[in-house]
């Protein structure tokens, strides 16, 4: 599991000491935990990490508008709080790149499910049964029956996009996020990075599973990271520029090297790493994207 440094952007004390104890808590998920009180002292800072934000921290700026700026210069996992209904807000607080809307008073359990968690999401989640239901409680009260589907569904849908032994996304699923997100960043100018991984030679699968697990342990919700093509994993950060996304290839190149893989001739795994990011005025579409990070891209065949 990641450790990672915790940011509390809040001058409010009761929201800075519910963000220590959850991560007390999360124990060594959180290396260390960093207040910052004044919006002034967001510049030239580090933040890259776990970062909690208050929405009184950057009024009367939107704090929506906040993140995605804040998510341009840094590489982190970014949770917002709100006063209203959680639930309500998360769609909300995902759509502009952060993993989730924490509710106020800030819930220090709850908080650190998340922060605990690679991805950022509670790791102890479980959609409860769904109960029976006859055809007079059907008629009576459709809407509340299908809700308790949602946790279902996602997980349905889940398995039909995702490797069950890598947990990377389907080839086909990952071509389809790239076209759509390609197209947002070049719509609304919003920064998408893009990462390859590869390798010479063959491996063995569990070699893919390590390497598919150190990739993923780096990724935030948002991200989507597939075994694309043979011989490279990618990784796709949306809201994620340059600097960003350039720091997330040397974290996982470091991982990885750290691992000491080797492949199936017994030789020490060699593996490097390519970067892209848009929206790029050079660029064509997503296909002339994704080759940027391909080696000997003119020899694959992409089906986007």
């Amino acid at each position: 599991m990641p450790t990672r440094p915790l940011f509390v952007l809040s001058a409010n004390a009761e929201v800075i000491a519910a963000c220590h104890a959850a991560a007390k808590i999360a124990g060594n998920a959180v290396s260390e935990v960093n207040v910052c009180d004044d919006s002034s002292k967001l510049q030239g800072g580090n933040f890259d990490g776990l970062v909690v934000v208050d929405p009184t921290f950057m009024a009367p700026l939107s704090i929506h508008e906040f993140t995605l700026n804040f998510l341009r210069e840094h590489r982190a996992l970014l949770f917002l709080l709100t006063p209203g209904d959680a639930h309500h807000a998360d769609g909300l607080a995902r759509f502009v790149g952060a993993q989730a809307a924490i509710a106020m008073p800030v819930d220090a359990a709850n908080l650190a499910e998340h922060l605990a968690s690679p991805f950022g999401a509670p790791t102890s989640f479980r959609p409860e049964p769904l109960p029976a239901a006859d055809t007079e409680a059907l008629s009576e009260s459709l809407g509340a029956i299908l809700k308790g589907r949602e946790p279902q569904t996602r997980e349905r849908f889940l398995e039909a996009v995702a490797d069950s032994e890598t947990g990377l996304y389907t080839p086909e699923f990952w071509h389809h996020r790239l076209e759509e997100e390609f197209k947002r960043s070049a719509r609304f100018r919003f920064p998408l990075g893009l990462v390859s991984f590869s390798w010479e030679g063959e491996i063995s699968q569990d070699v893919l599973l390590e390497l598919a697990g150190l990739l993923l342990l780096d990724t935030r919700d948002v991200d989507v990271a597939a075994h694309v093509v043979d011989h490279s994993l990618i990784a796709m950060l949306p809201h994620t520029g340059p600097e960003g996304t350039r720091m997330f290839a040397q974290r996982v190149m470091k991982s990885i090297a750290e691992h000491n893989l080797i492949d199936l001739l017994g030789e020490s795994l060699e593996m490097v790493s390519a970067t892209a990011v848009a929206p790029d005025s050079s660029l064509a579409n997503a296909n002339a994207f994704l080759t940027q990070v391909l080696p000997n891209q003119d020899s694959f065949e992409l089906e986007l």
